[in-house]
């Protein structure tokens, strides 16, 4: 076997594979329209649809190995080695789907960016910021360093007090973090910046898990 027709033949049955995976997700998506679960539903068919993938490309792989053609399967090594960073994603994507389910509108964070996540795809999800911006987070994040997930609804804390010496902003910390609704996780952080003029500012920001417990400390730092 040559390596045209060899990729020819590997075109036809992607497309192939591509057309009916397409079909049967439309037809899900139209039966399941007046269904409340119907985004969890698709949810657990493209994990099945990402394993298809998987199998297909390991089937063609060693295909192509077994025919003991060099120039096809470097070509084939080749493209999955330009292809490894998807491929990685998708793999652990696959593994994060059976970790933790459907977890569609939860909020997370991840490496400390903070958001609710509000879509899925194959190599990354997407969350939605307190500030309105949308993040792609790829899967590998997730496993490569911090990850939470909070069943309600995180409000950012952030202020900026005026300091008149560096000394001070410990102090100001220790009585933060011993404040009752402080949240010790990943995504807060203190830090000393200095303006224009010259003046000192202590900033800080972190979580609390509603917008009660916000007001509370803010009344409380206000008074610091």
């Amino acid at each position: 076997m040559t390596v045209l027709p060899y990729i020819f033949s590997f075109i036809i049955q992607l497309l192939i594979l591509l057309t009916f995976i397409t079909l049967i997700r439309k037809a899900l998506t139209f039966s399941l329209k007046n269904n409340v679960s119907n985004k969890k539903y698709l949810f657990f068919y493209n994990v099945i649809v990402y394993l298809i993938w998987i199998l297909f490309i390991i089937l063609k792989i060693g295909h192509a190995l077994n025919d003991n053609s060099i120039f096809i399967g470097g070509a084939v090594l080749i493209l999955t080695a330009l292809m490894w960073e998807y491929f990685k994603n998708l793999f652990l994507g696959i593994i994060f789907s059976f970790q933790y389910g459907y977890i569609l509108g939860h909020n997370l964070l991840v490496n400390n960016k903070e958001g609710k996540l509000v879509s899925y795809y194959s190599s990354y999800f997407e969350i939605l910021t307190n500030k309105g911006e949308v993040l792609k987070i790829k899967y590998k994040e997730v496993f490569r360093g911090s990850f939470e997930i909070f069943s309600g609804n995180l409000k950012r804390v952030f202020k900026k007090i005026p300091i008149n010496k560096s000394s001070d902003l410990k102090e100001i910390k220790l009585k933060i973090m011993n404040h009752p609704v402080f949240l010790m996780n990943n995504n807060f952080k203190f830090y000393e910046e200095s303006d224009e003029n010259g003046k000192l500012w202590f900033c800080f920001y972190f979580n609390v898990m509603n917008y009660k417990d916000a007001v509370s400390i803010q009344q409380y730092i206000d008074k610091l």
